[in-house]
């Protein structure tokens, strides 16, 4: 991988390439070519302050009481770790009947690597951008030994050099992310999905490049993981009303799932029963259904006015005819 081609992308893909916002005289111009790198570098820097380099941090399960960020994902947990890969490293992940996946990026949000259960990798840094990679593990939370299987995930590491930031500024970094997100939301901006979260230059379109790094940071590949925010006539808090979601076609062998999670309107989880996993729902063989705010209906969840959701999607057979799905599902609404 060559890194002028970031350049080159941008340049060619967005206007304005040249906004800057100013830095400390030390640190390094977080400009829009640079964005990606200087974003990438904050998370990596930011778990390196926290634990050793090649050591795990394993959070827990999302709740009113736990959720660091808007819009949390409830039906996995999450592990995080920087690796040094400069001679090598292993990724390993245990075999189980749930979903667990190891989602590895490099120095330049890109990589975008996925090991699944029963499955290793082995990288070096002749096969990433730079010596450090981001490791971004899901352990579907399921039965009891969840903490178990999170305990079971591998790093194999022939170094152990710890990350050493690269000097941007953070809060250079935290004006432009601030930008390129109202830009997002604004609708200024649409972000292509498959061409957001890739492993090399060459398949990234670079606006969608760009702003998916803002806007949804570690986002999974396309061809792993697909999401559809809100719920179409959501909304409203009346009492018992219903969604049928068309059956997604999912690798559901192989630990695919689906998922919808609740949150108010900024983004906050504010209910205890705010998660419903596709297991859960109601099977009507065409459509899983879904009922918000139905007393003694067991496959309903709670939701206040102006409620928003995001429906999560595991493991799609078809990477680009599940695009089509999503699109498709759009105008589905909710019934009263």
């Amino acid at each position: 991988m060559k890194l002028h081609t970031l350049a080159t992308l941008i340049t060619l893909g967005l206007s304005g390439s040249a906004l800057a916002f100013s830095s400390t005289p030390s640190a390094p111009e977080v400009t829009m070519d640079k964005y990606v790198e200087a974003e990438t570098d904050w998370y990596f820097a930011g778990v390196q302050k926290k634990t050793d380099v090649n050591t795990w941090i394993h959070d827990a399960s999302v709740s009113i009481e736990n959720q660091q960020v808007i819009r949390s994902n409830r039906d996995v947990v999450y592990s995080i770790a920087i690796v040094d890969v400069s001679e090598g490293a292993t990724f390993t992940v245990p075999d189980s009947e749930h979903y667990q996946i190891i989602h590895l990026m490099d120095e330049q949000h890109l990589s975008h690597q996925v090991v699944s259960r029963g499955e290793s990798l082995t990288i070096n840094a002749d096969d990433i951008n730079g010596d450090y990679v981001y490791l971004l593990a899901r352990t579907k939370i399921a039965g009891n030994d969840t903490a178990e299987r999170q305990a079971q995930l591998k790093i194999e590491a022939n170094s152990q050099r710890p990350y050493v930031s690269k000097g941007y500024n953070e809060e250079d970094v935290k004006a432009l992310r601030q930008k390129l997100v109202m830009e997002f939301v604004q609708g200024d901006v649409k972000i292509i999905e498959h061409m957001s979260f890739v492993k090399d230059f060459k398949d990234a379109d670079p606006i969608s490049y760009t702003y998916a790094t803002a806007v949804g940071y570690g986002g999974l590949p396309s061809y792993e993981a697909q999401y559809l925010p809100y719920v179409v006539g959501g909304g409203s808090a009346a009492e018992c009303q219903t969604f049928n979601m068309p059956k997604p076609d999912l690798d559901y062998e192989n630990g695919g799932f689906f998922s919808l999670t609740t949150y108010d309107t900024a983004g906050w989880i504010v209910e205890d029963n705010f998660y419903i996993g596709h297991e859960s729902m109601k099977d009507n063989g065409d459509t899983f259904e879904v009922a918000f705010s139905c007393p003694n209906v067991a496959h309903s969840i709670d939701v206040q006015e102006g409620w928003t959701g995001v429906w999560r999607f595991y493991k799609p057979s078809n990477e680009m005819a599940f695009i089509d799905y999503i699109e498709g599902i759009r105008s589905v609404s909710v019934e009263k």
